[in-house]
């Protein structure tokens, strides 16, 4: 029963991965420019700037799981009344359909997180946050599948049937979860005398730097990942003849890495420590600057893949040890906040990187990529000088009496 978070993320990322390539291949048969991605970066990051801090005030309010089954049940009842009525909207299905994923996006995020650091024991958290990080890594990959295979032999009538079954899929097992006996599915879990307000919240990470620190951490992970999957299409254009088995084979060689990285921190879990999560981000930050060096500067990149699958591994152990670090040292009464200032955080990395590699694309694909690579390297100085200036620490030792206080 603890696994079914895993299995929420891992239909949900579908999802998202259907719709987003679907959005994309559309913006940029459109556009043939990269300001395509730039700007649907951008959307993302207005939106869930704008009601990310209003879904994690919810989190923290009520049950995740309810917030879970309210928001696949909504899901479900849009798409499949979209696929119903796809004929007579044709116009409009595609923008109730990218307005539905990009308002409910911030509440399964947050509702996870939160979900996650409940329904764990701490000694469990990194196994069952890598384990949930394999599985989103998973989803995207069947969720590009799927999404070619319906562009290539149906119509786009049927990729709203498949989210359909997606969104159904989840609420049955949050449903599931929500009525077993291993999770209190209240609908107030902390109660009112706990809760506080988002100036609070900033006077916890005001105290607590070295939790501000990893928490602003966040941005290079997402830049690396954002940077990855905005260079993806071009590099493959520009050095690989446009080949789409090669996009297939750098896409897929990062997701192995992923998925397989959820093995390494089963093995691995009791010889990680919380501060072990600085070192893989810095070992993250190296392996980018390389990924993005060798797409500039090398002609024959036919052992890249290689590369991709070591950046892959130490993307998701960085991202899973910083997770299970926030998840650690935050508060009950506001984890909920804490996922959504980190989910603002990531989508600020993902629209600066779309945004500068836009850019710079304009004037060469070298350009770009080496730009980027020159920005991770002084993010690496950056949080270094951070981390060692705010070392990790455990923070249960602060409560709500002195913040509010």
């Amino acid at each position: 029963m603890i696994n079914i978070p895993v299995y929420i993320e891992f239909f949900t990322k579908m999802s998202s991965a259907i719709f987003t390539l679907l959005l994309g291949k559309l913006l940029f048969d459109e556009t043939n420019s990269l300001w395509a991605f730039a700007s649907a970066y951008g959307g993302e990051f207005v939106i869930v700037t704008l009601i990310q801090m209003y879904a994690g005030s919810i989190a923290d309010k009520y049950s995740p799981l309810r917030i879970l089954i309210f928001t696949n049940a909504i899901s479900s009842i849009v798409f499949i009344s979209l696929f119903t009525v796809y004929d007579y909207f044709l116009s409009h299905s595609l923008f109730i359909a990218a307005v539905i994923v990009y308002i409910f996006r911030p509440f399964y995020r947050t509702s996870l997180f939160v979900l996650i650091r409940t329904v764990a024991k701490k000694e469990e958290l990194k196994v069952l946050n890598g384990r949930v990080t394999s599985a989103s890594q998973l989803g995207q990959i069947f969720g590009l599948t799927l999404t070619g295979a319906m562009l290539s032999f149906y119509s786009v009538n049927y990729i709203f049937l498949a989210m359909a079954i997606i969104y159904i899929s989840c609420l049955f097992m949050s449903i599931k979860f929500c009525t077993s006996s291993h999770y209190n599915c209240s609908t107030n879990a902390r109660g009112d005398g706990n809760r506080i307000n988002w100036r609070e919240f900033g006077q916890f990470l005001k105290l607590e730097k070295h939790f501000s620190v990893r928490l602003l951490s966040s941005f290079s992970i997402a830049f690396c990942l954002g940077g990855f999957y905005v260079h993806l299409a071009p590099v493959v254009v520009e050095k690989f003849a446009n080949s789409e088995i090669w996009l297939s084979i750098l896409s897929v060689s990062y997701a192995t890495g992923a998925i397989i990285s959820g093995m390494l921190i089963k093995k691995t879990n009791n010889s990680l420590s919380n501060t072990s999560s600085d070192n893989l981000l810095l070992f993250n930050q190296i392996l980018a600057i390389a990924t993005f060096m060798s797409f500039g500067l090398f002609d024959n990149l036919y052992w890249v893949p290689i590369l991709l699958f070591t950046f892959g591994i130490s993307t998701t152990l960085s991202a899973v040890g910083l997770s299970t670090y926030l998840q650690k040292n935050t508060l009950d009464e506001v984890a909920g906040r804490t996922a959504a200032a980190q989910n603002i955080v990531i989508a600020s990395g993902n629209a600066l990187v779309a945004f500068y590699s836009s850019y710079l694309f304009d004037y060469s694909f070298i350009y770009s990529s080496i730009g980027v690579s020159i920005i991770l390297f002084f993010q690496a100085i950056f949080f270094r000088v951070l981390f060692l200036l705010y070392p990790g620490k455990p923070s249960d030792v602060f409560c709500m009496d002195t913040i509010k206080s």
